[in-house]
């Protein structure tokens, strides 16, 4: 393999990653956020008051979106299988 070849590699694999994780780290964001302006304005400092809500929209937003997600690994592992003749 060359160089070029493993940086565009690395490259791709950084994509696919900021791609799936990004829709699921954004739930965890907003939901976060809205759980925090929630304790300040009631002045409720309790960690599991933000633990549990990011926990269960993550789990809903993981399983809406699980066909996609698998969708777009099982594509990305395809097209690096399919290229590894021509990458040797």
């Amino acid at each position: 393999m060359t160089p070029e070849s493993v940086l565009d590699l690395t490259r791709e694999m950084m994509r696919i990653c900021l791609i799936l994780g990004g829709p699921l780290l954004l739930v965890a964001l907003v939901v976060g956020l809205v759980s925090s302006v929630l304790q300040a304005a009631t002045q409720v400092h309790e960690h599991t008051l933000s633990f549990v809500p990011k926990l269960l929209a993550l789990a809903a937003a993981i399983l809406v979106g699980l066909p996609w997600l698998l969708a777009r690994l099982a594509e990305y592992a395809s097209r690096i299988i399919v290229t590894i003749p021509h990458r040797l």
